[in-house]
């Protein structure tokens, strides 16, 4: 077998210091070219484990954090302690632990705004960004940004005042209720939110869209409903472990700005 085609394990990690505790996976050569991937909501490092193992066998060294208020990494009750600005110090502290300068870093979702913010503020530590699930969006990811930008050929203003990002909104407005429709069970929501999509929304508006004026993503329901696990998206192993974690860390970090 080609050395660059090497299979290597997924290890876990940990890194602590005054300010912040990072637990994080890393798979690949220690001294291959270093890969950091930034999840987003509501996920953990271990949702690129798949692309861990792919690019280490090319030869990359591939490292994905939980973030604050994720997982195995340090969580904080105060909204201000997710600001973006902490999450691109946790990251760069990462980096320093794992003795390099800088890091090819890909962000998915919420991950996208702490690379375009780690990037915008020190391209001295970035090789390459990428970005994945949502467009950069230079003054910040925010709905005073985004909102000006809905399609109201899909979402008519009348009827979506905040097109797709209606569901922000009312975690704003509805924070304590969005929070305990989404905890109440755990295992619940795991299932009813990692399935795959629906061609037939295409141009159509986003369920999320109606959040606001359903009082909630469940139409007003106390829990998320018993649907059956999505084998083509989700395994029961992979299922437990991320029930597990929100089980005990709760379903919002950055999101619940």
């Amino acid at each position: 077998m080609s050395p660059s085609l090497i299979p290597y394990p997924v290890t876990e990690h940990f890194t602590k210091s005054d300010r912040h505790s990072s637990f994080y996976l890393a798979c690949g050569p220690e001294t291959g070219p270093l890969i950091i991937f930034v999840h987003g909501w509501p996920e953990l490092g271990h949702s690129w484990r798949r692309q861990l193992r792919s690019l280490a066998a090319l030869g990359f060294r591939c490292v994905a954090p939980d973030m604050r208020g994720y997982g195995r990494s340090s969580i904080y009750g105060a909204y201000g302690d997710y600001a973006v600005e902490h999450s691109v110090h946790d990251m760069l502290d990462l980096l320093v632990h794992l003795g390099r300068d800088r890091a090819i870093w890909v962000g998915h979702d919420w991950g996208s705004a702490v690379v375009w913010a780690l990037a915008s503020n020190h391209p001295e530590r970035c090789q390459a960004v990428a970005s994945l699930c949502v467009p950069y969006i230079a003054n910040g990811f925010a709905p005073a940004n985004l909102i000006p930008l809905v399609s109201r050929k899909t979402y008519p203003e009348s009827a979506y005042p905040a097109g797709q990002w209606e569901y922000w909104l009312f975690y704003q407005e509805h924070f304590d209720r969005a929070r305990a429709a989404f905890e109440a069970n755990a295992d619940n929501f795991v299932r009813a939110l990692f399935r795959k999509g629906d061609s037939a929304g295409q141009g159509k508006p986003s369920f999320m869209a109606d959040v606001r004026r359903n009082n909630g993503w469940f139409g007003g329901a106390d829990e998320a409903p018993s649907v059956p696990r999505d084998a083509a998206v989700i395994t029961e192993q992979d299922l437990s472990i991320y029930v597990a974690s929100f089980a005990r860390t709760g379903f919002f970090g950055p999101d619940s700005w």
